[in-house]
């Protein structure tokens, strides 16, 4: 007799790859297995199936409805001006994180490992919380992690989660209940490419630099807040890596090279996984010009937005906004400048062209479509680097 084995998703835009349901199945069947593209879709072992149906039961992608909405939001910039510039924007996740691990909590989100494989991890002190710091613009395996984090909770210990929206739902279907230990903050999310498809970007980057990268950041703000990268050697040499010249930079930001899903994402609108929901408040100079000049927010320095969807998430501010210099603003003014709070990003059918590339020929040959289309527009970043903030704060008002 053959051994009925549940079918996880019809399609491929009906998976997310949270995780949840690797972490809920009871006879460890399920892992996560890269396609072509290096996107994890759950795999079921059939000789460990017992058909329990509790993968299908869990899958808050394709059974739960968010119904939360955003109750405030705030514009935020950390006071501690030394982690500020090494968060992406106004330094957020690492000082909340920071606060509940120094009331012996715990704190989970994204780290690189030394091979540059993103994972979710629990960190419970600082030194290990300044890997979690920063975005990181590739999809993260939470492999095991639901599990640990149920064992903190049932331990009474405080825990922090951050991720996508998409992991956050994942996280709370799996564990079945609210937790009032428990604080979930989703990122504004514009869609994820594969952790595979950027490891292989970084090696061909390697090889025509001819160096070693021990280090990568998304946001580096040395030429202001925006989204340029860099990159550290192992001789401790730094190298900026402007997004616009970038062809993994540039894709992304582009919308060329997510998931299936992430373009039909049923959490890119108001209706929030988390208990607080974080980003960049782009378009700060048009919503809260009051806000910018002397003596008040300098922006260069980058600028958050922060979006509490339940009570417990006013709570949780509250209790710590005086780690912040916070100010009060709307969902809508944030909106405008965040199409993710409404919208998914939009699909282009030059992703397919451009993954199929690279599953044929690898990243090399993706760079070289790049480089082929892109022409003297790579050189933009550059020459936007070298005007002032004041400059580019008027500009972005005339716009």
């Amino acid at each position: 007799m053959n051994k009925e084995i549940p079918v996880l998703y019809r399609k491929e835009d009906n998976c997310c790859a949270c995780g949840a349901c690797v972490n809920i199945c009871p006879k460890n069947a399920i892992s996560m297995k890269e396609d072509k593209y290096g996107f994890l879709f759950p795999v079921i072992n059939s000789n460990l199936c017992i058909n329990c149906k509790q993968c299908k039961k869990v899958c808050a992608y394709q059974n739960v409805t968010e119904t939360n909405k955003p109750l405030k939001t705030w514009v935020a910039v950390s006071k501690d001006k030394e982690k500020l510039k090494k968060s992406a924007s106004g330094g957020v996740f690492y000082t909340l994180a920071n606060a509940v691990i120094r009331e012996n909590g715990c704190a989970v989100g994204a780290a690189f490992d030394e091979d540059f494989e993103l994972s979710h991890i629990i960190a419970d002190d600082e030194r290990t919380l300044e890997k979690l710091q920063g975005s990181k613009y590739t999809q993260s395996n939470t492999g095991f992690v639901f599990r640990e984090i149920k064992k903190q909770l049932n331990n009474n210990k405080t825990v922090l989660f951050s991720g996508c929206p998409c992991q956050v739902a994942g996280l709370k279907a799996y564990l079945g209940k609210d937790y009032c230990n428990l604080i979930t903050m989703d990122l504004i999310c514009h869609g994820v490419p594969s952790n595979k498809a950027f490891k292989d970007y970084l090696k061909f980057f390697q090889n025509k630099k001819n160096i070693k990268v021990k280090k990568f950041s998304f946001r580096d703000k040395s030429a202001g807040w925006g989204i340029n990268c860099s990159a550290w050697t192992d001789r401790a040499k730094k190298i900026r890596i402007f997004s616009t010249s970038s062809s993994y930079m540039y894709y992304f930001l582009h919308s060329l090279t997510y998931r299936k899903n992430c373009y039909s994402c049923k959490y890119a609108d108001s209706h929030r996984a988390g208990d607080i929901t974080i980003g960049d408040f782009w378009g700060l100079e048009k919503e809260h010009p009051e806000l910018l000049g002397k003596n008040k927010i300098d922006e260069s320095k980058g600028v958050s937005v922060i979006i509490a969807n339940t009570d417990k998430g006013i709570d949780f501010i509250k209790k710590n906004r005086k780690l912040f210099d916070l100010y009060k603003s709307s969902f809508e003014k944030a909106a405008r400048g965040n199409a993710q709070l409404n919208r998914p990003s939009r699909y282009d059918a030059r992703r397919k062209d451009i993954l199929e590339l690279y599953a044929d020929r690898g990243w090399k040959a993706v760079d070289e479509r790049f480089n082929k289309n892109i022409g003297v527009r790579k050189y933009s970043g550059v020459l936007k680097s070298m005007i002032p903030v004041r400059i580019k704060r008027t500009i972005k008002k005339l716009k």
